[in-house]
């Protein structure tokens, strides 16, 4: 009888530690505002910040208490706004919109007392899925999908007495490392952008 008692405790232990290492699976809804601009170490145009917005869907595995890998899908708006001034041709519209819908993998750095506070960094691929200046259409100008790295920094904070929901707000920066626009060889020109981020996350 003690052998099996043993046997069962051993068991439950077992059970025990795999499931704190197999962790938490968080699922989350976001959406925020963002600003942009479309950058080149060559631009002849000045532009200013292009205000958009974002949001999707998140999915973060906890390795242990401070480390978890996010993957996020999300609809983003890029693109930037021209400055008059600075064109001679009345003809072009001020405002340059590139809707992508992006992918991301960010391993996770949790810290802080309670860990609350996290750190993100990591790649994204975003897919080209329109491009409009002003009322005309011009997704053909530019190449399906852009790669970069993402970064950023956020606080959560439990809202049910179970801590099983959370809301989170975070400040986020993407930096596009490759060329967006088609039949492009005398400039290298990137995305660039910002966002404020808010979302609850569900256990």
């Amino acid at each position: 009888m003690n052998r099996i008692l043993i046997v069962v405790g051993l068991l439950m232990w077992g059970g025990q530690i795999n499931s704190q290492e197999i962790g938490e699976l968080e699922i989350g809804i976001f959406g925020g505002a963002s600003v942009s601009n479309i950058v080149s170490a060559q631009d002849l145009i000045s532009s200013n910040l292009r205000l958009g917005v974002n949001g999707g869907i998140s999915l973060d595995y906890y390795f242990s208490e401070p480390v978890s890998l996010e993957f996020e899908v999300f609809y983003n708006q890029n693109g930037r706004v021209i400055d008059p001034l600075a064109s001679d041709d009345s003809r072009i519209s001020r405002t340059l919109t590139l809707h992508y819908v992006t992918v991301a993998a960010l391993p996770n750095y949790h810290f802080g007392q309670n860990f609350n506070w996290y750190f993100m960094a990591g790649p994204y691929i975003s897919f080209l899925a329109g491009a409009n200046q002003g009322t005309s259409q011009v997704k053909e100008e530019f190449k399906g999908n852009d790669i970069g790295l993402t970064g950023g920094l956020g606080y959560e904070f439990p809202i049910s007495e179970s801590e099983n929901t959370s809301i989170f707000i975070e400040i986020v920066h993407q930096l596009g490392l490759s060329n967006i626009v088609r039949d492009n060889i005398n400039e290298d020109i990137r995305n660039s952008r910002s966002s404020l981020n808010i979302g609850i996350t569900f256990l």
